[in-house]
């Protein structure tokens, strides 16, 4: 429900260029299993080459390169470069219409003597680590950035690399850059590997039916009161115009929980902004009876009709009392909003977020019902609607996530229906009444992950 104009932090995209790879068009029966290489053992001596391995048997042929011109009549597995600083060596390997190049080695830099490679590191390929080739001298300090797709991963330094959730289907590389005193430094890519897309599998570990005939629950659900004012949030944080009454929440014949907004005695209470309620509605949180950390959790809701109402799902951190918003964290399922009545938003709010994301609902939120929902995982949040993702969230793509990413700890539900205010805008005069219906709150694991909190 909070609004904040902090965006996501901006990515800076870096080109990772391929040192090697089988150009388009080559027969399928001939592919390069590893690329040649070369390496320097003395500076100031010759460069040797390793062949490359291939599918099938094949005579290659080889070609010496300096500063990118081929040097005549070298076609051996041996070349003595020139010794100016700045030479760049390399060496060509082709086969049947196959060209493939070896690492680069600089005169009067670290000479890296092959690519660096990276390989699952456990079975479970949740973890990547790197195998280095030798360097000259081979007391050169050796620093790491690990990509993801062609986005550097922030803080990603380490010589083996932690998978998250958001790098799945796309290629994982390293850069390795290496170091050492009285020679320039030299950086490398190593191969990439592409993660696999993991299938998601849901299990129901809770919900909330709302059936008919019954009241609403209070081991789960308890009134949040008044205008703010009791919570030392006045106007909710959000300016807006209406007096909570637990009253105003209930279910229907149908088995939905209704919330309704109205003008009808609501100047029998005295709002913050300094004269008699305008409207009076109903907000409902799980805090201090459930809480919940990680899974899927979705509502089945019908929106609100008219200009200026603004109904929403979301989650709160439940350490809010310890660490005040926007540090505790919040997580906006859905929010509809009656002066836009085709579209949903999703947003989190933290330290370091506050980008909502939307998408278009041909029929709109206030005709029928629609399942809002979010996949929360402990580095990945991904908005839905209907079972179609909108937008996704990865502690990676923030500043210092390490600090920035608070969507880490238990988190309490809260079902409301507000009034104007900052986000829900003007409230049309004519309106008299609103309304929004929930058919049911779920929360299930996603591949295991999810818990329940009973307090």
């Amino acid at each position: 429900m909070r609004k904040v104009s902090i965006l996501l932090s901006s990515l800076a995209l870096l080109a990772v260029t391929t040192l090697y790879a089988a150009p388009q068009g080559v027969a399928d029966a001939l592919t390069i299993v590893t690329p040649p290489s070369i390496s320097l053992t003395k500076i100031g001596g010759a460069i040797t080459a390793t062949p490359a391995t291939w599918s099938a048997r094949v005579k290659s042929t080889f070609t010496w390169l300096v500063n990118g011109k081929a040097v005549p009549g070298k076609t051996g597995k041996s070349f003595t470069p020139p010794s100016k600083k700045g030479t760049t060596i390399l060496f060509r390997e082709s086969a049947q219409g196959v060209n493939v190049s070896s690492n680069p080695i600089v005169i009067g830099n670290v000479a890296v003597n092959g690519f660096p490679s990276i390989t699952f590191a456990d079975d479970a390929k949740t973890t990547m680590a790197i195998k280095l080739p030798t360097t000259t001298p081979a007391a050169a300090t050796a620093t790491y950035q690990w990509f993801s797709g062609p986005f550097e991963v922030k803080g990603a330094h380490a010589s083996t690399y932690q998978l998250a959730t958001g790098d799945q289907g796309l290629e994982i590389s390293v850069k390795v850059s290496y170091s050492a005193k009285t020679l320039g430094s030299t950086s490398i890519t190593s191969n990439s590997i592409t993660i696999p897309i993991t299938p998601r599998t849901y299990s129901l570990i809770w919900s909330e039916e709302f059936n008919a005939g019954s009241a609403i629950n209070s081991k789960v659900w308890v009134p949040e009161n008044g205008d703010g004012t009791a919570y030392k949030n006045r106007g909710w944080g959000n300016q807006e115009r209406q007096w909570y009454l637990d009253s105003l929440s209930t279910i229907d014949l149908t088995g939905a929980l209704v919330q309704t907004a109205t003008r009808d005695g609501a100047g029998s209470n005295a709002c913050y902004y300094g004269s008699p309620c305008e409207w009076v509605s109903s907000k409902l949180v799980t805090k201090g009876k459930v809480g919940f950390k990680y899974g899927r959790v979705e509502a089945r809701m019908k929106g609100p009709v008219g200009t200026g109402t603004w109904a929403a799902f979301w989650m709160l951190g439940a350490n809010i009392d310890d660490r005040p918003w926007p540090g505790c964290g919040e997580i906006d399922v859905t929010e509809l909003l009656g002066r836009d009545p085709s579209t949903n938003y999703g947003t989190p709010h933290g330290p370091a977020s506050g980008q909502s994301y939307t998408i278009t609902m041909d029929k709109g939120f206030a005709s029928e019902y629609h399942t809002y929902a979010v996949d929360w995982l402990p580095d990945q949040i991904t908005w839905y609607v209907d079972g179609k993702a909108f937008g996704t969230l990865n502690k990676s793509s923030l500043a210092d996530p390490a600090h920035t990413w608070v969507f880490d700890h238990e988190y309490y539900l809260i079902i409301n229906l507000a009034m104007g205010g900052g986000f829900g805008g003007a409230i049309d005069e004519k309106l008299k009444s609103a309304n929004i219906s929930v058919d049911y709150v779920h929360v299930s694991t996603i591949n295991g992950v999810g818990e329940v909190i009973q307090h």
